[in-house]
């Protein structure tokens, strides 16, 4: 059984053929498993990528998908993508994508809604890019095989010693 994706992904499908099915996998994989929020696609130095963080504590972080097969992230696109990153500042970052399903938070507040009859819904939306930051020296790509596993590597900008990498 094939599903369609969601609409707002087919021009990226379409304009990045290599990482398509990569693309497809990564956003389910971290939206729907890991719990990424305030997800968005951008472009960084003509690779997509997707930028959102898993707590709201977390920076927002870059993600390159790739398929396994790829040869095509070479030295030179490292470079750029870092370039695209470094002039990016969370005013210019596209609004965040649609929510692919409901997280546990989202469940748990209509479950409360639904059971305090006293309290008053507040359909405000979450604020959640208040005092984030983007972390901009360091991407990770999503590493997709053939049978939809997803591995990610952590790529930093230069050269760190082991004791200056936070574990995560």
């Amino acid at each position: 059984m094939s599903h369609n994706p969601p609409s707002f992904l087919l021009p990226y499908l379409e304009k990045y053929p290599i990482q398509a099915g990569a693309l497809l996998t990564t956003i389910y994989d971290l939206t729907l498993s890991v719990g990424w929020m305030n997800t968005r696609l951008i472009e960084l130095g003509g690779w997509i990528a997707l930028v959102g963080h898993k707590t709201k504590s977390d920076p927002l972080r870059a993600v390159i998908p790739l398929p396994i097969h790829t040869t095509s992230l070479k030295p030179s696109s490292l470079k750029s993508i870092f370039k695209a990153l470094s002039s990016l500042s969370l005013e210019k970052l596209p609004e965040p994508f649609e929510k692919l399903a409901p997280t546990m938070d989202d469940l748990k507040l209509t479950i409360h809604q639904q059971t305090s009859t006293n309290e008053v819904p507040d359909d405000r939306p979450v604020q959640a890019e208040e005092g984030s930051i983007l972390d901009q020296e360091t991407i990770y790509t999503s590493i997709v095989t053939p049978d939809s596993t997803v591995v990610y590597y952590k790529i930093s900008k230069g050269i760190k010693k082991p004791n200056d990498i936070p574990d995560e």
